[in-house]
């Protein structure tokens, strides 16, 4: 025999042969593709983690053997890790994950980082390579907390249990699963082939993503321009200073992103929901901050002004399929936007807008439910199930639940959940070219938007945050005593004619003017009218008894009850020093 002859160059042979037909995987030619991955360790291969020249080896011994593997199975040539791993864990999550076992293992063993890479159960010539520990992004830890979960078996009720998946049964080709019918690194990883991240395929658009997972709203065809998230073409505009979105080597637009906008399946921000980015808020305005949404410019700049949603306070409270009724009051992005059903589509008020789509509410009977269906049902879920605890002034009926408030079987109230019942109010009393009549119905962001929004402007809609409080499109002055202008009361004017009501000329109409004027103590409209509704009288009829200091203000005429007679056309009551005992008009 020749002393010469390459036992090494002949292991290595063999080893790709027996290899090449192991559990009928993986082809000849994928097979033979490793040699151009980062995962061919010998001193030819293209990676920056290799052997040296001093220890040639085969490509494939670095995992595999032909004899005395263990497990038998992949002919494994690595020891294992004996690590315990920190598992997935989610209020969602239905799967029952384990200790990583099969192909995940296997993967483990160099990428939780405990054992050397160079740690082999058969070594060409029985020496070791001198390969350390795996180092950088490549490594996992053994946190697997922030980690897509492994090790777990998909079946046909997994996916009924908790929805939003596909059954494996009929399921398309590219759906990957271990020889157990389990999820694995196996199932989105191919180690044998050369693509980004070792990827069993492009996941441009979501492609991967989808293969499993079938978010409610997210199209499962090729979206239309007003799909939001599945079909925007933003660009991520920021300079090197500012966060970017993206992952390394992610795609360069929104559409292209899909899944990665948010998601992390490795290293994710926040475990729970592999979120990205390691703030909750942070989520959204990574983007939504003028650096790539195209539409809701800087909504980071709306959250610091005076009157605000509180994103910033109890983060990480807001769970996917929470029953408001049962959770701590709290507020969040997600409270209002469903990001994979939102899009740029628009409703007639009060129905939900595009951006409002796919959120879970509270009807007007307080039940909850799965998709609103009308603005007020996004804010009930927060402002219909409870009193508000802000101070505030004091009224006669101090409800200030405001779906009861808004309730269709009160006296009156703002046309919100029902038509109005003042069937009397003429069209002209409503500012001209609004289109409204009595009939109209408005919604809660017909008055709680952003201050500096204007139609066709390029502020951001919405009641992300205003100088008006509270979160009101316009000036509204709700002080005892105030002097009538068109800005002091903007928010009533936006509806309400200001020389309609003002006027002195029509026999029997209330006298607005004499009470907003500086005649007598002039007063605002809040100290007669409740903004949303009155349960007990007419034409929203709901004295303020004492202002935001405790000071009183509408008060009792003797002894007599706080009265309006509509009827009569009288008050009985004392404001601001004058006695209407009773008075008419």
């Amino acid at each position: 025999m020749n002393a010469k002859f390459d036992w090494n160059r002949l292991r290595a042979g063999l080893l790709g042969l027996l290899l090449a037909g192991v559990a009928g995987l993986y082809p000849v030619q994928v097979m033979s593709g490793i040699a151009n991955t980062r995962h061919n360790l010998t001193p030819s291969g293209p990676g920056t983690v290799k052997v040296p020249e001093t220890e040639p080896a085969g490509t494939c011994v670095f995992c595999h053997t032909p004899h005395n593997a263990s497990p038998a199975r992949s002919l494994w040539n690595r020891t294992l890790s004996a690590a315990t791993y920190t598992l997935y864990t989610s209020s969602t999550l239905k799967a029952v994950p384990t200790q990583p076992t099969g192909s995940s293992r296997l993967c483990l063993s160099c990428h939780d980082g405990t054992l050397a890479m160079g740690t082999l159960l058969r070594s060409p010539g029985g020496v070791q390579f001198t390969l350390d520990k795996l180092t950088g992004a490549g490594v996992l830890g053994t946190d697997l907390s922030n980690d897509h979960p492994i090790s777990f078996t998909y079946n046909s009720q997994l996916a009924t249990d908790r929805g939003e998946l596909v059954d494996p049964i009929g399921a398309p080709s590219t759906l990957h699963l271990d020889v157990s019918g389990q999820v694995q690194c196996t199932s989105c990883h191919d180690a044998h082939v050369e693509r980004a991240k070792f990827m069993r395929f492009d996941p441009v658009k979501g492609a991967l993503c989808t293969t499993c997972h079938r978010p409610t709203g997210w199209p499962s065809v090729t979206p239309n321009p007003l799909q939001g998230h599945a079909s925007s073409t933003a660009e991520f505009r920021g300079t090197e200073t500012d966060t970017n979105p993206w992952p390394s080597g992610g795609y360069t637009t929104v559409e292209d992103n899909a899944c990665l906008n948010c998601h992390r399946s490795h290293a994710a921000g926040h475990g729970k929901g592999l979120l990205a980015q390691t703030g909750e808020a942070a989520n959204c305005t990574v983007c939504h901050s003028g650096l790539v949404a195209n539409t809701n410019f800087n909504l980071s700049a709306e959250f610091t002004k005076t009157s605000r949603h509180t994103i910033d306070i109890d983060p990480w409270t807001h769970e996917p399929k929470e029953d408001a009724s049962l959770m701590p009051r709290h507020v969040s992005c997600a409270d209002c936007h469903n990001p994979h059903a939102a899009d740029a589509s628009t409703a007639t008020v009060p129905n939900v807008t595009g951006p409002l789509k796919g959120v879970r509410g509270i009807n007007q009977a307080g039940s909850p439910v799965a998709a609103a269906t009308f603005q007020q049902e996004v804010c009930y879920k927060c402002h219909g199930l409870s009193q508000a605890t802000t101070t505030s002034i004091t009224r006669q009926d101090n409800e200030r639940n405001v779906r009861l408030e808004f309730d269709p079987a009160n006296a009156s109230y703002h046309p919100v959940a029902a038509a109005g019942k003042n069937l009397t109010i003429p069209n002209n009393s409503f500012v001209a070219g609004s289109g409204l009549t009595y009939l109209s119905r408005i919604g809660c962001g017909s008055c709680h938007n952003n201050d500096g929004w204007t139609a066709g402007g390029t502020n951001p809609a919405g009641p992300h945050g205003s100088n008006y409080a509270p979160l009101l499109e316009r000036n509204y002055n709700s002080a005892s005593t105030v002097i009538e202008s068109a800005t002091e009361f903007a928010m009533c004017y936006k509806c309400h004619d200001q020389n309609d009501l003002l006027t002195t000329t029509v026999p029997g109409k209330f006298p607005h003017a004499k009470h907003l004027s500086t005649s007598v103590s002039p007063t605002s409209c809040a100290t007669c009218h409740d903004a949303h509704g009155s349960r007990t009288q007419t034409r929203l009829i709901n004295f303020v008894t004492f202002d935001v200091g405790g000071i009183a203000v509408v008060t009792q005429s003797g002894g007599n009850p706080i009265t309006f007679n509509p009827a009569a056309k009288s008050c009985t009551l004392m404001c601001h020093g004058n006695d209407h005992n009773p008075k008419t008009y």
